[in-house]
């Protein structure tokens, strides 16, 4: 109704300007009124036209109040939305990376003590869980190694025992038979005194019959021959108890040597205990050079973890590039993020980050576990052939919460969104 109204009000003006009897008042038209009804078909002609258009213009503009103030557009307020939508959202880095286990992929060698060795048994393959100080592989200087570790514990037992003895000191049946071989000593003394004593007694006895019978033999009452007999037995006496008398001292050296033996055996002397624990020591570095020996005839994990690759076999020389195998800690994955180094200064630790990649479906949450020190060359390469080769990266850590679903795809290329 509004719209016929106003189109009504708009074109009264163009009825009356189109009107054969209308006339034109100006107050500068001063010309007679035969001029101005010979001039009105001209002007009538001349403001028909722009008289409908303008009428048709107020038609729609009438139009477009009425409909538009009464249906508003269902976009109006599109934009406001995505503002508030642009607004709310948080801002994020986006980078490649690449995935690798915590502590990153260790090259598992050979002891270097022992130069170039070969491998004569190897305990793990592929995707074998081990532990750390698991054994690995096993070297040709192995059964050399046990050998000699046998050894050097059974020299060890014997000092050890030999120690013991020196510190107990001697058993207590040898200190009795010293002790008897003692009193022996001594019976055998007293008895060769004894002897001596009887021969001394002879001699004097001896000793007195020849200076009597010396003192008849001036006399003349005894002839020579008898004189020479007791002086003969004076002789042999002497002879006699000399020989007694050392006898005697033969008896009592041998007496104070057996009593110094008791006395050593009763005794426990500190050298000798120094001695014996001196040997013990030096048995028991032996052991421990032994089972160092042996140790290093062995290729034990480092770290627990996973066997990423193996990469000398039995039989093989253990490589001096690659070691034996590669190993990881697949437990807890890490993404490590090649971020740009005009965005470093926004990445902090434990920020949130998102990882995707076409080999595994949605996609793997984790926060900011470290960012590198050092600037360097990307490594991580995209599809994208504009992409730049020559940009300058720092390596950021990420620790993912959910490791499972990726333990097995070390080195895999993976995006990484960091929110900021």
């Amino acid at each position: 109704m509004q719209v016929e109204e106003q189109s009504g009000k708009q074109s009264e003006p163009a009825i009356e300007i189109g009107s054969e009897d209308a006339t034109l008042t100006s107050p500068h038209n001063n010309q007679p009124s035969t001029m101005k009804n010979a001039l009105a078909p001209k002007r009538s002609n001349k403001f028909l036209i722009p008289a409908i258009a303008l009428a048709l213009a107020a038609l729609g503009v009438s139009i477009w109040l009425v409909f538009g103030r009464s249906n508003p557009p269902q976009n109006a307020s599109a934009p406001t939305n995505t503002a508030t939508n642009n607004k709310d959202q948080p801002k994020a880095i986006s980078a490649l990376g690449r995935l690798e286990p915590q502590g990153e992929v260790i090259k598992v060698a050979s002891p270097s003590a022992l130069g170039t060795s070969r491998i004569v048994k190897l305990m793990v393959k592929e995707g074998d869980i081990v532990k750390q100080g698991q054994v690995i592989a096993i070297l040709d200087s192995y059964d050399r190694s046990v050998a000699a570790l046998l050894q050097a514990q059974s020299q060890a037992q014997e000092s050890e025992r030999n120690l013991a003895k020196v510190r107990a000191g001697a058993k207590s049946g040898d200190i009795i038979a010293q002790e008897g071989n003692v009193m022996s000593a001594a019976a055998n003394i007293k008895s060769l005194e004894a002897n001596a004593a009887r021969i001394r007694a002879e001699l004097e006895i001896a000793g007195r019959d020849y200076n009597r019978f010396l003192q008849v033999y001036k006399e003349g009452a005894i002839s020579q021959t008898v004189l020479d007999t007791y002086r003969l037995k004076v002789e042999t006496l002497q002879g006699q108890f000399t020989q007694a008398e050392q006898q005697i001292q033969q008896a009592q050296f041998q007496l104070r040597q057996s009593q110094g033996l008791l006395n050593s055996v009763r005794e426990v002397r500190p050298t000798d205990v120094q001695f014996a624990e001196a040997q013990l020591q030096t048995a028991i570095v032996n052991v421990k050079k032994a089972e160092v020996d042996l140790d290093l005839s062995q290729v034990r994990a480092p770290i627990d973890g996973q066997i990423l690759k193996v990469n000398s076999k039995t039989g093989e020389v253990v490589s001096q590039t690659n070691g034996v195998v590669e190993i990881g800690n697949t437990q807890q994955m890490y993404v490590v993020a090649e971020i740009y180094e005009t965005d470093i200064g926004k990445i902090k630790v434990g920020q949130k980050a998102s990882i995707q990649s076409e080999v595994f479906e949605g996609e793997i949450t984790g926060k900011v576990d470290q960012i590198g020190l050092r600037i360097a060359k990307n490594d991580v390469l995209g599809t994208d052939p504009a992409a730049k080769t020559d940009v300058r990266i720092i390596e950021v850590k990420i620790k993912l919460d959910d490791s499972q679903k990726v333990s097995g795809l070390t080195n895999l290329q993976v995006r990484v969104k960091i929110e900021v």
